[in-house]
């Protein structure tokens, strides 16, 4: 079941997804393989920012 939730709590979501990935990769894997989770990351920041900026501004609800 999906259930809306408001736009902050779906950037807050994404956020901690990311940040558990990198972390987590960084922990358990090489580093040529946390490099790679980490350039995915950043460049999930990036293509995120005009999502996350119409989701904060308009308090639109996330999916």
């Amino acid at each position: 079941m999906i259930i809306p939730v408001p736009g902050v709590i779906t950037v807050v979501l994404v956020l901690l997804q990311l940040v558990a990935a990198v972390a987590s990769s960084w922990a358990a894997w090489p580093m040529w393989a946390a490099l790679a989770v980490s350039a995915l990351a950043a460049a999930c920041l990036v293509t995120e920012r005009h999502r996350w900026g119409r989701l904060l501004a308009r308090g639109e609800y996330g999916s």
